[in-house]
């Protein structure tokens, strides 16, 4: 009778898991339609596109080229240029952005009064619409009547000419994107320094461990997973920045900040050589997922998400 009672109760719960699993599935079913459409479909396309001859300002059928965009590309000298800077750009920012973000979350950690506001403030940027960061920004740096060669002038510093020179271009860019993404990883850090354990810090405390010996063999560490997925995150993020790089220099001067999303723009829609901007596109894409394949690889993302999810 217990047995048959069991089985039967066994049996109730397969048939009621079974039965959400799937309520899940027909309740994800419009959102996987609408991913397809909108996302999916959209990629086949551009594939199909990318290999063919397809520009709309000549008129006519688009001819089918295989991969012969492809080919172009590879001897595509302003795009491989656009695809250093590219590199360097998200090097640079990316890399600051994370050593700031480490040092306020340190800074933030310590809890004196009026720092829950100064922190609430310091999120403001990641807010602000790129291209209303890309305006104002390209009025501040403004040679003559820019407000930070006039605090320049003010303390004794000699003005720059910002995005107006090749020299210091992409370096003005790379300021803005700083400026506006260490929030986003301060966020992260931030959250996961507030979650880590106290034990280890205490015994640390007790050994007389200094706070430089503290943070590379305790807080680092520990932070490790966190660090490891906020940059994971801006990398991608960096990569296909646009907004703020086209508003401030269009790419130039002397194409000095012309990243690969400004110069995939260009091929797309001033030039319309769709068929080719696609194969670009692409090839930026395999790119990408070379980069952060290789980053998973070198950070150990892959051993983290195992540990994680073996807990």
């Amino acid at each position: 009778m217990t047995d048959s009672i069991s089985t039967a109760e066994v049996g109730g719960d397969k048939a009621q898991r079974a039965g959400e699993r799937r309520a899940g599935l027909l309740l994800l079913t419009p959102a996987f339609v609408l991913m397809n459409v909108v996302g999916f479909f959209p990629m086949v396309y551009s594939l199909y596109i990318s290999l063919t001859d397809y520009n709309p300002s000549h008129g006519g059928v688009a001819r089918f080229v295989g991969l012969g965009n492809y080919a172009k590309a590879f001897f595509d000298l302003q795009y491989w240029h656009a695809l250093g800077l590219t590199f360097v750009f998200v090097t640079l920012s990316v890399t600051s952005s994370l050593i700031l973000a480490v040092l306020l979350s340190l800074l933030f950690n310590m809890r004196y009064p009026g720092f829950f506001l100064l922190r609430t403030i310091i999120l403001i940027p990641m807010l602000i619409t790129p291209i209303a960061v890309g305006i104002v920004w390209r009025v501040m740096m403004m040679p003559d009547l820019g407000v930070l060669n006039y605090i320049l002038t003010v303390i004794g510093l000699q003005p720059q000419l910002w995005t107006s020179s090749s020299n210091t271009a992409l370096l003005s860019i790379v300021l803005v994107d700083i400026w506006q993404w260490t929030p986003f990883m301060f966020l992260i850090v931030f959250a996961g320094i507030s979650s880590l354990p106290k034990s280890p810090f205490e015994a640390a405390a007790i050994d007389g461990a200094g706070a430089i010996r503290v943070f590379f063999s305790i807080t680092l560490p520990l932070l490790r997973p966190v660090i490891v997925i906020a940059t994971l995150l801006r990398i991608v993020d960096a990569f296909r920045t646009y907004d703020a790089a086209f508003i401030m220099t269009r790419g130039g001067p002397d194409f000095a900040t012309d990243l690969v999303s400004v110069y995939l723009q260009r091929v797309n829609f001033r030039v319309f050589d769709l068929g080719y901007g696609s194969a670009l596109s692409w090839i930026t894409l395999v790119i990408l997922t070379v980069i952060i394949l290789i980053f998973t690889k070198l950070s150990g993302f892959t051993r983290i998400i195992s540990e994680k999810e073996g807990r």
